[in-house]
């Protein structure tokens, strides 16, 4: 993702400035998905055959979400820059010579996209059905009502990212747009938001109550002690 070599002129020097938010838009999004993963065994520390089992597909999925979070991650930095529009398609749009490959670049566009959303889709989805398998054993891990109800919300915020991109998909395939495609991933902030919000203030909620309840019970023990001692 960054330049191996030493810059040989200032238009290579220009090129290895210019391009390493490419490298840390990938870095974050690989980073998140390596935040949530290592949550999910920090909280729950599970080795059973299903979860190794979801964990090798998680792994593999980011290995391969990488190369088109990178793709695009320099198409959108591009776009940003404001690049020849010409250049873009004969650089990353092109077509090797020889190959007999009728694909537009429109439609090049619109895959690079399903590529993506697939990518997308598949990372956030496996973390679910992982948080949904702790979920299914809270018993055996002995999950607390705010742990169950943090956890509902984890999977409900993967499922959100995970809708989004199917979304995404759903235009591509219904019409080949590729802006309004890309345009539905906006959605993810203002949703994962509302249930941000909600899951913190119903936890603390939940949170206060176990705490008074804990508090009323205890006053009750000590009433109890101080009354048989004046007995």
């Amino acid at each position: 993702m960054v330049s191996q070599g030493v810059p040989g002129t200032f238009c290579e020097l220009w090129e290895v400035v210019r391009d390493p938010p490419i490298f840390l838009a990938s870095f974050a999004m690989l980073m998140m998905a390596w935040q949530y993963h290592y949550q999910f065994f920090r909280r729950y520390g599970l080795e059973d055959g299903w979860t190794v089992f979801l964990n090798m597909i998680f792994l593999f999925h980011v290995l391969f979400y990488a190369y088109p979070l990178k793709f695009l991650a320099t198409f959108l930095w591009r776009l940003i820059l404001r690049e020849d529009t010409a250049f873009m398609s004969a650089f990353m749009f092109a077509v090797p010579d020889g190959l007999n490959w009728r694909i537009l670049e429109l439609s090049q566009r619109s895959w690079m996209l399903i590529v993506y959303g697939v990518g997308i889709a598949g990372v956030f989805g496996i973390l679910a059905l992982m948080l949904g398998r702790a979920y299914w054993l809270r018993a055996e891990l002995d999950l607390d009502e705010i742990e169950c109800f943090l956890t509902r919300g984890s999977i409900r915020a993967h499922i959100i990212t995970m809708s989004v991109a199917a979304l995404s998909l759903w235009i591509l395939f219904n019409g080949y747009q590729p802006g309004w495609a890309g345009i539905a991933y906006f959605l993810i902030g203002p949703l994962q938001t509302a249930n941000g919000v909600y899951v913190g203030r119903r936890g603390e909620a939940m949170r206060r109550a176990m705490e008074a309840s804990a508090g009323s019970v205890t006053l009750e023990g000590s009433s109890a002690t101080g009354s048989e001692r004046g007995e």
